[in-house]
């Protein structure tokens, strides 16, 4: 199935709209030349003036409901994305474009051992984000700055293969500091989490079999911090690394 994604740009002053048809190819070529291989997902993306029916729209704002360079989420069983306007704007919008392509409704877990030092390495379950693992890293698409992403193999404690895209990960289930991974541990019925400064947390109340897996999560940890995506990378971030395809683009600053 191919999905189809709008990128329109929601500013007040339409800020990227100048951008948005550059951005929006290098975003396609990332899917296509780069993640639709790892994880058997594939899309359009183009730029747009609004929503169009059946397309998932990735909208550029001015301002997001909490401090974070991008979210995904779902309406009325409709995924869509809302991106920051900032300079990593580009960024997150791949973030989250690859991170609904492989998970849109937020409910997507995969099993594998505990990763708490002080667990005995039971089986827990991982919820599937693909960009929050890595999201430190990232590499140039014609141009313009995209995302890590972690492939399948990171989710297998047995793989022999890549972890992440760019081969920064050492192993599965590697969290570098920035970066983030939340499971549900059946034996206390929590999240848990390992978050960004390298701690690890636990929800105070058991997991709400009623609501979304992912909303559960984002109530469980009210730490908006860990979605500040420009503060994660001016902190965290090594240098980007060399672009994978076509030419640099001069008019796409960073």
């Amino acid at each position: 199935m191919v999905r189809h994604v709008v990128l329109i740009d929601e500013t007040a002053q339409r800020r990227v709209h100048d951008e948005l048809g550059e951005v929006a190819g290098a975003l396609k070529a990332q899917v296509e030349g780069d993640f639709a291989e790892a994880w058997g997902v594939r899309a359009t993306v183009t730029a747009a003036s609004g929503a169009k029916d059946g397309a998932w729209p990735i909208r550029v704002r001015d301002r997001l409901p909490m401090p974070a360079g991008g979210v995904h989420l779902d309406k009325d069983h409709k995924p869509y994305a809302e991106v920051l306007y900032s300079p990593e704007w580009t960024t997150a919008a791949s973030h989250e474009l690859l991170e609904m392509l492989v998970d849109p409704y937020g409910q997507r877990l995969v099993r594998g051992p505990d990763i708490d030092p002080d667990s005995d390495s039971h089986l827990v379950e991982y919820l599937v984000e693909v960009c929050d693992p890595c999201e430190v890293f990232t590499y140039e698409v014609e141009g313009v700055t995209v995302s890590d992403f972690v492939t399948p193999e990171y989710y297998n404690a047995h793989g022999h293969g890549r972890v992440d895209d760019l081969g920064r990960l050492h192993g599965p289930y590697e969290v570098p500091a920035g970066c983030y991974l939340s499971w549900i541990d059946p034996a206390d019925n929590r999240w848990h989490q390992k978050r960004p400064d390298g701690s690890f947390v636990t929800a105070a109340a058991p997991v709400d079999p009623n609501r979304n897996p992912r909303d559960d999560r984002d109530a469980a940890f009210a730490d908006p911090g860990r979605h500040d995506l420009g503060a994660i990378l001016a902190r965290h971030a090594p240098r980007p690394d060399h672009e994978r395809h076509g030419p640099a683009n001069d008019s796409i600053r960073r």
